[in-house]
C-alpha cells in the first residue's frame, strides 16, 4: 500500500511539471442578473469558433464566477445561456480579452411560468479552499434532519454531543456563511430542527483563509440554504410524527420565500421534539488507607423541545447596492430527571456497606438572539464593499436540585437525608462592525482587505441553596458571581493569483485581544492583552480535466468558551461536579493540509499541531469521595490524518459511497499530576448507499464505525450503527413522503470507557436510547424557477460560537 501511495505521488508531482510547460490561456468573468445585480449561479458560458461550433463550456459557480481554462490564443465567440433568460453574445479575442469582467443577462420576455429543470450537479466538486457537497439532487433529504445529513458528508464526523469533526480536527458549523454562534449542543438541537430539504449544498473549508476569524477553530461546515429559490411565493411545510425505544417523537418546519426584482424577503421555522433516555453504569475505586468502591446505576429522561427562527430581507435598492437585514434565533427547553443508585463497598469485596439514593431534577431555558444589518456596494471592476453591523444576546436560565438519601445495608437511616439546588442564570451580549473590500487587480489576480471589532460582556450567576430543617439557605462558598469582559480587533488582507492551471492564494490576519474577568464572590480579577499573527497559503494545480492537487497551510487559535472562565461548581450528581477555570490559555494550531483528487475520488492528507490544549483534568479527593472535572491547559498533541472519498456507481440505480478516516494522533499531556504520554489510531468508516429506483422512488442506507480511542484519558470502545431511509414523491414531485429509521439497532451511541490515572481508577457504560422511526411528509408550494442566494457573512463569529 506505502509503495502505491508514493507511486501515485510522484506521478501527480510529474504531472505537474508537464502540465506547467504545456499550460495555456483561461478566460474568466462573472454573469450576473441584468436587474437586480445578484449573481447567477449555475449559468452556461460556451466558447464558440466563429463558425458557432463548439470549443468548450463550463458552469459558473455560486457566485456566478467562470474559468475557461486551456484556451488557445485566437478569436471566439462566447455564449452566456441560463434557463428563463435571454442568451448574450460576446467577442473575444484570446489572450488580450482574457478578463471579460461582468456579464450582465436578462430575462426572458417570452418565460413561462413555471420551469422545470432536471439536470442535477456533481456530487462532489473540488475548489481552492474547500470541498462542496451538492446535496440536493443528490441525496435523499426529506424526512431528515440536517445534523443526520452532516454524518454523510466525506471527513465529517458528528458525535453524539453534537460536536462536530472534518478530517479529524474540530470544525465550526455556519449557516449560508454565517456561524451558528452557538455551543455545540445547541447547533445539534438547532440542526436536527431543521429540514434537511432546506439544503442545497455543503461547504467542507478543512483549513480556512485568514479572511475567517481565527478563533473559529481549524475548521469550518458551510451550510448553504435554498433561500432566495425563485421569483414570487414558494415555500415547504412539513412535518413527522414517530417514535423511540419509549418515547413519541416530533418534528415539523416551514420556510417561506417572496422575490420581486427588487425585493427578497424570507424566513423559516424549525420544530424538533425527540425526547431520550440515558442508562449510565459507572464504578469509582478512590484510595487511601480504606480503599472504597462506588458502583452507580443512573436512569436519565430528558426532553428538549427546540424551536429556530431565521427570517431577513434584501433590498435591492440599484442593480449595484443592497440593503439587507437578517434575524437569527433559537430557544429550546430542557428538562431531565435523573434518578441514581449507588453502591458503597470495601474495594476487592463484594458485600455492600451503605447505599446513596439521589434524585436529580434540572430544568433549563437557551435562549439566543442574532440581528444582522448589512450594506454591499458593487463597484465592479472598482471592487465590492460590504458593511456589517451586528448585535447578539445569549440568556440561559438552569435549576437544579438534588435529594440524596443515605441508607446501611439493611435499608435503615445511615445518616440524615441532604437536599440542594442552585440557579445560574448567565446572560451574554455581543456588539461588532465589520467591513470587507474585494477587487480585481488584473485579469487573473484579486485582493481582499477587512477590518472587524467586536466586545463581549458576560455576567454569570450561581446561587447555591441548602435544605436545613425545611428551611433555604444560601451556601456563599458554592455561589459565585463571575463578569468577563472581552474586545477583539482585527485586520486581514489576502491575495489570490492564478497562472493557466496554477492558483494561489496568500493571507495574513493580525488580532489584538483585551480581556478581563472578575468574581466579586470569590475575590478574583485577571486582565490579558496579547496581539496575535495567523498567516495563510494555498496552491492548487489542476493536473488535467481528471485530476487535482490541492496544498494549504493555516495557523488557529482557540480561545476558551466564556464559561470555562469561570470557576463555579456544577454537579452532575453528589459526587461529581465540574467547575471553570481564569487561568486558562488560549490554545493555538498550525496546521497543513494535501488534497489529491481523480474523476471524483479524493485523498486528504493532514498534518495539525496544537500547543497548551485545554480539557477537563481529573481531581479525585478520596477523603469526600468525590470527583472534579477541572478545566486546565493539559499539554500538546500532533494529529495526521489520512481521509479517503471512494464514490462507486455499482449500477444505473444503485451507487456507493465510501469514506474511511484515520487519526494517527501523538498526545503529550498531563492529567491529576501524571505524565499522559500516549500515540494511538482512530479510525472512523461511513458506507452510504444509494438505491433509486425510478425518478420518484429512492432509497439510502448508511452505515458507520469507530474503532476505539481514547476521549482525554479515557478509553472509549468501539461504536458502529446503521441508519436508513426510504422516500417517495407525488404530485408532480410536490408532495414528498418518508420513512426513517436511525440506528436501527441502538447501538451507535452506546459509549463504553475506561480510565485508570493515579488514585483514578473508573470505568463507564452509558446508553442513549434514541432509536428513533419516523413518518414524515413534506409539501412544497408556489413557484419553482431557481435563483440563487445572496451570500452574506457578519461579524460576531467566534463570540456566540463560545457563547456557552
Amino acid at each position: 500500500m506505502k509503495r502505491k501511495l508514493t507511486l501515485i505521488f510522484f506521478v501527480s508531482v510529474f504531472c505537474l511539471y508537464v502540465n506547467a510547460i504545456y499550460s495555456q490561456n483561461q478566460i474568466t468573468g462573472t454573469v450576473r442578473d441584468g436587474a437586480d445585480g445578484s449573481p447567477v449561479p449555475y449559468a452556461t458560458a460556451a466558447l464558440l469558433h466563429p463558425d458557432s461550433s463548439v470549443v468548450t463550456g463550463v458552469m459558473t459557480n455560486d457566485e456566478g464566477q467562470f474559468v475557461i481554462e486551456n484556451v488557445a490564443a485566437g478569436n471566439y465567440l462566447l455564449q452566456v445561456s441560463f434557463i428563463g433568460y435571454e442568451k448574450v453574445y460576446r467577442m473575444v479575442n484570446v489572450p488580450p480579452q482574457s478578463y471579460l469582467g461582468e456579464i450582465r443577462i436578462a430575462e426572458d420576455a417570452n418565460l413561462l411560468d413555471e420551469v422545470v429543470i432536471t439536470g442535477r450537479r456533481t456530487l462532489v466538486e473540488q475548489r481552492l479552499d474547500r470541498v462542496v457537497v451538492n446535496v440536493s439532487g443528490n441525496m435523499i433529504t426529506a424526512g431528515r434532519n440536517i445534523n443526520d445529513l452532516l454524518k454523510q458528508m466525506p471527513g465529517l464526523v458528528v458525535d453524539e454531543d453534537g460536536n462536530v469533526k472534518l478530517n479529524g480536527r474540530p470544525a465550526t458549523v455556519y449557516i449560508d456563511g454565517r456561524p451558528t454562534n452557538l455551543p455545540a449542543e445547541q447547533v445539534a438541537q438547532m440542526l436536527t430542527g431543521m429540514m434537511g430539504d432546506m439544503i442545497d449544498r455543503v461547504e467542507l473549508i478543512d483549513n480556512p483563509s485568514s479572511r475567517y476569524e481565527a478563533g473559529l477553530s481549524s475548521a469550518i461546515v458551510n451550510i448553504r440554504m435554498k433561500r432566495d429559490a425563485s421569483l414570487g411565493l414558494n415555500g415547504t411545510l412539513q412535518g413527522g410524527l414517530g417514535f423511540t425505544d419509549y418515547n413519541f417523537a416530533s418534528r415539523g418546519g416551514l420556510n417561506l420565500n417572496f422575490r420581486t426584482k427588487t425585493l427578497n424577503i424570507f424566513g423559516n421555522y424549525g420544530y424538533n421534539n425527540v425526547p431520550m433516555n440515558y442508562n449510565l453504569e459507572q464504578t469509582r475505586n478512590f484510595g487511601g488507607t480504606l480503599p472504597i468502591t462506588y458502583d452507580q446505576y443512573s436512569l436519565m429522561d430528558q426532553k428538549t423541545p427546540s424551536h429556530t427562527f431565521r427570517a431577513g430581507a434584501d433590498w435591492f435598492i440599484t442593480p449595484n447596492q443592497t440593503i439587507g437585514f437578517l434575524f437569527n434565533g433559537g430557544h429550546t427547553n430542557l428538562d431531565l430527571k435523573t434518578a441514581s443508585q449507588v453502591d458503597v463497598s470495601q474495594t476487592g469485596f463484594s458485600k455492600i456497606d451503605s447505599t446513596i439514593l439521589s434524585d436529580a431534577l434540572q430544568t433549563a431555558t437557551f435562549k439566543s438572539q442574532m440581528y444582522n444589518l448589512n450594506y454591499r456596494l458593487d463597484g465592479d471592476k472598482n471592487g465590492v464593499i460590504t458593511v456589517d453591523l451586528d448585535y447578539g444576546n445569549v440568556n440561559n436560565k438552569r435549576w437544579q436540585k438534588i435529594q440524596s438519601r443515605y441508607l446501611n445495608a439493611d435499608n435503615s437511616e445511615l445518616r440524615s437525608p441532604t437536599e440542594f439546588q442552585y440557579n445560574g442564570p448567565n446572560k451574554i451580549e455581543i456588539l461588532s462592525f465589520k467591513l470587507d473590500y474585494a477587487a480585481p487587480l488584473s485579469s487573473n489576480s484579486n485582493l481582499e482587505a477587512g477590518i472587524k471589532t467586536g466586545k463581549t460582556v458576560t455576567d454569570n450567576e450561581i446561587v447555591w441553596e441548602n435544605l436545613n430543617e425545611g428551611r433555604w439557605e444560601l451556601d456563599p462558598n458554592q455561589s459565585n458571581l463571575f463578569k468577563y469582559t472581552e474586545q477583539i480587533s482585527a485586520a486581514f488582507v489576502t491575495y489570490n493569483y492564478r497562472f493557466g492551471n496554477l492558483s494561489a492564494m496568500a493571507g495574513l490576519r493580525a488580532e489584538y485581544t483585551s480581556m478581563k474577568g472578575e468574581s466579586p464572590t470569590m475575590d478574583t480579577t485577571f486582565t490579558r492583552h496579547y496581539l496575535d499573527w495567523f498567516p495563510s497559503a494555498y496552491l492548487q494545480y489542476q493536473i488535467n480535466e481528471r485530476q487535482e492537487l490541492n496544498l494549504s497551510y493555516s495557523r488557529k487559535i482557540t480561545r476558551p468558551g466564556y464559561f470555562l472562565l469561570n470557576p463555579f461548581r456544577s454537579y452532575s450528581d453528589p459526587f461529581t461536579y465540574s467547575s471553570g477555570n481564569p487561568d486558562l490559555k488560549p490554545s493555538y494550531s498550525n496546521t497543513v493540509a494535501l488534497r489529491y483528487s481523480i474523476n471524483g475520488y479524493s485523498l486528504n492528507i493532514s498534518y495539525n499541531a496544537l500547543n497548551d490544549i485545554f480539557s477537563q483534568d481529573y481531581v479525585q479527593d478520596d477523603d469526600n469521595h468525590t470527583m472534579a472535572l477541572v478545566q486546565q491547559n493539559i499539554g500538546t498533541r500532533q494529529q495526521t490524518t489520512l481521509s479517503i472519498n471512494l464514490p462507486f456507481q455499482i449500477a444505473k440505480w444503485y451507487s456507493l459511497n465510501i469514506n474511511p478516516t484515520a487519526t494517527y494522533i501523538m498526545a503529550d499531556t498531563r492529567y491529576s499530576g501524571d505524565k499522559f504520554q500516549k500515540n494511538y489510531l482512530s479510525a472512523f468508516a461511513n458506507l452510504n448507499h444509494n438505491f433509486n429506483f425510478s425518478s420518484s422512488f429512492r432509497a439510502n442506507m448508511q452505515m458507520m464505525w469507530m474503532k476505539p480511542t481514547y476521549n482525554g484519558y479515557m478509553l472509549i470502545e468501539d461504536m458502529w450503527g446503521v441508519n436508513i431511509q426510504i422516500e417517495k414523491t407525488l404530485l408532480d414531485n410536490r408532495l414528498n413522503l418518508s420513512l426513517s429509521c436511525n440506528d436501527i439497532f441502538n447501538t451507535l451511541v452506546s459509549i463504553k470507557g475506561t480510565m485508570k490515572l493515579g488514585n483514578v481508577n473508573q470505568t463507564i457504560k452509558q446508553e442513549m436510547n434514541q432509536r428513533q422511526i419516523m413518518l414524515t411528509a413534506r409539501y412544497s408550494f408556489g413557484s419553482q424557477q431557481i435563483r440563487a442566494a445572496r451570500n452574506r457573512s457578519v461579524g460576531i463569529e467566534e463570540e456566540m460560537g463560545r457563547a456557552r
